[in-house]
């Protein structure tokens, strides 16, 4: 019988050194992996390489609390909120190294690490990324006539992590919505960390195989963490908290403000806390009926 994966979500980071290339899965406001960025928080990491797909609060979050030092991305935005205000004010000053990638540029750099090659070859969009990122990007040769095409570095995290709906102890993990880029960074990183709003048994997991995205041998710890993906939404189960949102942004303007959000959220509250901070009654009007587990 394979050995629980099941740990906390203080555990699971524990043992993220400072300095490593952490990715982060979900996209934009969906599945933001936020339990398990508020523990990195807590641990005091510092000096992480972030690798986000397109993101939102956990990048930001992040760089807010002081805890990157870079981020390879395509974009970190918060849409109709305004641009993410840590990752915008760092970049602009330049506290934050940043490398611009384009989707096929990241999408490309997760297959060469998936395949374990040094590079993956890319159609040249005309952009001036390799100009900008020469560390990433670089012309291949080709013959007259040939469609110019463009080397992409290899894209290895040391660690990612990714948030979910549902998982068995054992690690089956599986998505009751769309996976976004969680597969392939799961594939490409060293070490796989998925927090899941809810543990099921594995005849469950066997009942419904389709919905298995990342099989127990791609994962090496669990966290049980219901709304772990809150204020962002976790497909099929909750939506995303407009309120907390906006909540975050305008605590963003200062850095007063925001140690009074970490303070209240993130540093003195377990998990269990933030969801009474948050509060019950905003938690239950966030709940969907939708599922297709049928």
């Amino acid at each position: 019988m394979t050995k629980s994966k099941i740990v906390s979500a203080d555990e699971a980071v524990a043992e993220i050194r400072d300095g490593a290339r952490v990715a982060l899965g979900g996209w934009i406001f969906n599945s933001q992996p936020m339990a398990l960025v508020r523990a990195l928080i807590r641990k005091g990491a510092r000096d992480l390489h972030l690798i986000p797909a397109p993101g939102s609060i956990a990048p930001d979050m992040l760089i807010g609390a002081g805890c990157a030092a870079s981020t390879v991305c395509v974009f970190i935005s918060f849409e109709q909120f305004g641009l993410a205000p840590h990752f915008r004010r760092q970049a602009e000053s330049g506290a934050l190294k940043v490398y611009d990638l384009d989707g096929p540029g990241i999408a490309g750099g997760l297959r060469a690490g998936i395949c374990d090659l040094p590079y993956m070859p890319v159609p040249d969009l005309g952009t001036d990324l390799p100009k900008f990122a020469p560390e990433h990007y670089w012309p291949l040769p080709s013959k007259p006539g040939e469609r110019k095409m463009l080397a992409v570095a290899a894209v290895k995290p040391d660690v990612c992590l990714l948030h979910a709906q549902q998982a068995d102890e054992h690690g089956n993990v599986q998505h009751l919505g769309p996976p976004f880029f969680d597969a392939m960074i799961a594939q490409a990183s060293r070490r796989v960390i998925v927090s899941v709003d809810r543990i099921v048994s594995s005849d469950t997991i066997r009942r419904c195989n389709h919905l298995t995205k990342l099989p127990s041998a791609m994962v090496d710890a669990v966290v049980e963490a219901p709304f772990g993906a809150h204020p962002t939404a976790s497909p099929s189960l909750y939506r995303s908290d407009d309120a907390h949102l906006k909540e975050y942004v305008k605590s963003s303007a200062s850095a007063e403000t925001f140690g009074g959000y970490l303070d209240r959220y993130v540093r003195t509250a377990s998990p269990a806390a933030y969801l009474d901070a948050v509060g019950g009654s905003r938690l239950a009007g966030l709940a969907v009926s939708e599922t297709n587990l049928k």
